[in-house]
């Protein structure tokens, strides 16, 4: 997860690790954002997070939130090219 998309104030991303689609939903629920959070399009699979919902993804201990987008994204491009995908269950 991203702390704040530079491009849209107020909002984050968030990713799976293995874009995993149930888990993107599961995590929506979890943290009570409505399903259009949901986006598919894209290279990536992802929830746009903003308001409660965000607040509450970023105070979950199992979540690894990134400064920048763009650490993020690297971080999934290196654990993919690595085939390294971490167990951890978190978004």
């Amino acid at each position: 997860m991203d702390r704040e998309n530079i491009f849209a104030r107020g909002w984050s991303h968030v990713l799976s690790t293995t874009n995993d689609l149930a888990e993107l939903q599961g995590f929506c629920t979890r943290v009570g954002a409505p399903a259009s959070a949901l986006h598919l399009g894209g290279r990536w699979p992802h929830l746009d997070l903003k308001l409660v919902p965000r607040q509450r993804a970023l105070a979950l201990p199992d979540v690894q939130v990134f400064e920048r987008t763009v650490e993020m994204l690297r971080f999934l491009r290196g654990q993919k090219s690595a085939n390294v995908i971490p167990d951890t269950g978190a978004t």
